[in-house]
């Protein structure tokens, strides 16, 4: 199975592109949730229509990298399973996970991203038992104390032994106002030992079917 995740603070104006590149895959996930993160717009409202699942953070105060832990915590997996993080500014040709599931045929790779960005950043279909991996080894799935967020995943993949796979194309719209680029606290400018609790108990909105 793959889940598809799209971590989302007011994007409204682009989450629906990226909802719409999924289902248009070759090879579709099963899932599409966008994990909403206090989104004062109308994030929910699109991801819904556009036929995702919407997960609502709590308490979130960790940006990016806690809406991606707490929708980790949330979905439940096997090892054999993946998970493909999106940003919403970013639409995968449809080809797109056809050929990272082949580049995951090589048993040691745990990951391919996205060309040009880094594992963790706007594009990267992660094994689930990788994932675990990293998450038994530093007590977390994604650094939420680190300033370099987006390498980060990729450094924990490898130092618990994963390959990565050479990345694929994907097409990036500009940037938008996504609230993990706001500046990172002085207090966060090295990584912060995380202990993990009990899962969050995240929200899940699905769309109403359709009147008959």
């Amino acid at each position: 199975m793959i889940a598809a995740i799209i971590p989302a603070h007011d994007e409204a104006a682009r989450v629906e592109h990226a909802v719409l590149s999924l289902h248009r895959q070759t090879r579709p996930p099963e899932r599409i949730l966008v994990m909403s993160d206090d989104s004062t717009d109308a994030t929910v409202e699109v991801a819904l229509h556009a036929g995702a699942e919407v997960l609502l953070t709590v308490d979130n105060r960790h940006h990016r990298a806690g809406a991606l832990n707490q929708a980790l915590d949330t979905v439940r997996m096997e090892p054999d399973d993946l998970v493909l993080v999106l940003d919403p500014g970013v639409r995968l040709p449809p080809g797109f996970l056809a050929r990272a599931l082949a580049a995951l045929r090589d048993r040691n790779v745990g990951a391919v991203s996205a060309r040009s960005t880094a594992v963790g950043g706007p594009a990267a279909l992660i094994r689930w038992q990788a994932l675990e991996d990293v998450r038994r080894s530093f007590g977390r799935y994604c650094d939420e104390g680190a300033v370099t967020g987006q390498t980060r995943l990729a450094l924990d993949l490898e130092a618990v032994g994963w390959r990565l796979s050479p990345p694929l194309e994907a097409e990036e719209e500009g940037p938008g106002p996504v609230e993990h680029l706001a500046p990172v606290p002085a207090e966060h400018a090295v990584p912060v030992p995380v202990e993990r609790v009990a899962p969050v108990p995240v929200e899940v909105l699905r769309a109403e079917p359709a009147a008959a």
